[in-house]
């Protein structure tokens, strides 16, 4: 799919770099007047990994790259905002919307200062687009996941660009852009890890929720891109999600037990199943394209960047990935016991209560004719 342009509402594209496990959304939206007169604008440009694809893409949609107006950047990340300088070089006309908070970082690439418009040098947040009679609306989201974070609204396709609010690691299976349930373990994950607390994603919640009309889409920068029903139950799920200090703060005691719990699987591991126990551990501790989720030193857990609900769930998919099949049952025997002796309770996958023996049920009927 990298290199593809695909539309998402109303002269809105997306182009979506190759990464399987975490990958970058490079949005463009051409403004076209009921004359023929157009203005063209792209979000988040990605980085200089994904110039290539963007520059063919720009050339099939808009006629090249020199014929962008707008670059619009969330925030000043450099998997948001290094393909700036080379945009500029080939995009005269083209200026920079983004936040002050943001500027004083990305103009270190070496942008000119005349490239630059500052958000909040406009009057209000909610813009027409002189040339073609189009309504944008840039929407603050403070600390999610940097103090300038912006996210932009386009009311004609009804599709908020959010930057890295909503964003998530890729957990989906299967072809597509669009989310499904199977979407929002990796959102939950990405937000723990970025948000800074519950307060700052309420806050742009509200803001979100404040919106007229109310966005039908929301594409963010990394993941899938959210619709219909899924976006009020995502939206909601994230404001009462404990993130960030939240999670260090109130779980702490949850946490120590946690640390000894999976500690004691571990070293039962390593004597039991020791080709196992490598595995894991060089599952556990590679971080692909996103992170890793668990600090290891040596064979011991010392710390976990997610609340221990969602760690638990990432820890025993990492250990069904390390073992042949015809072990999982006896790994999650071993991995249960070894919880609920520090009063952890197990992920829910493993404990869900067995599957009725109709086999058994019928020989305690029959016996009970027996003996009754």
């Amino acid at each position: 799919m990298h290199g593809e342009l695909q539309e998402i509402g109303e002269e809105f594209y997306l182009l979506r770099s190759e990464e399987e496990d975490f990958h970058r959304n490079i949005y463009i939206k051409r403004f076209v007047g009921p004359d023929g007169d157009s203005l063209n604008m792209i979000m988040d440009p990605g980085t200089p990994l994904d110039y290539p694809a963007l520059s063919k893409a720009l050339k099939d949609l808009i006629g090249g790259i020199r014929n962008l107006h707008i670059i619009f950047l969330s925030h000043q990340d450099p998997d948001v905002s290094s393909n700036v300088g080379a945009i500029l070089a080939s995009a005269p006309r083209a200026l920079v919307f983004t936040s002050i908070d943001t500027w004083r970082l990305v103009k270190m690439y070496g942008i000119p200062e005349n490239k630059f418009k500052p958000i909040e040098s406009f009057k209000r947040e909610l813009l027409k687009v002189k040339r073609t009679g189009h309504w944008i609306q840039f929407v603050p989201a403070r600390y999610c996941h940097f103090r300038g974070a912006m996210m932009l609204y386009d009311h004609e396709s009804r599709i908020l660009f959010s930057g890295d609010f909503m964003a998530g690691v890729n957990t989906r299976k299967g072809p597509g852009i669009y989310a499904t349930e199977e979407s929002w373990e990796g959102i939950s994950l990405f937000h723990q890890i970025y948000m800074p607390s519950k307060k700052a994603i309420q806050r742009t919640v509200d803001r979100i929720g404040m919106l007229n009309p109310l966005p039908q889409v929301i594409a963010p920068q990394h993941g899938d891109v959210v619709k219909g029903e899924l976006v009020d139950e995502f939206l909601h799920r994230l404001s009462s999600m404990d993130v960030g200090l939240d999670t260090e703060e109130s779980i702490e005691a949850e946490k120590e037990n946690l640390y000894v719990a999976l500690n004691s699987f571990l070293d039962m591991l390593k004597l039991t199943y020791p080709a196992v126990h490598s595995k894991l551990i060089s599952t556990l501790t590679t971080a692909g394209e996103f992170t890793t989720v668990f600090k290891i030193v040596g064979d011991n857990v010392l710390e976990v960047k997610l609340l221990p609900k969602t760690a638990l769930e990432h820890f025993w998919k990492a250990m069904k990935s390390s073992a042949e099949a015809d072990l999982h049952e006896e790994l999650a025997g071993l991995f249960v016991n070894s919880l609920r002796s520090f009063g952890v309770e197990p992920p829910p996958e493993l404990s869900r209560p067995a599957p009725e023996d109709k086999t058994l049920t019928t020989e305690m009927v029959n016996l009970d004719k027996i003996f009754g």
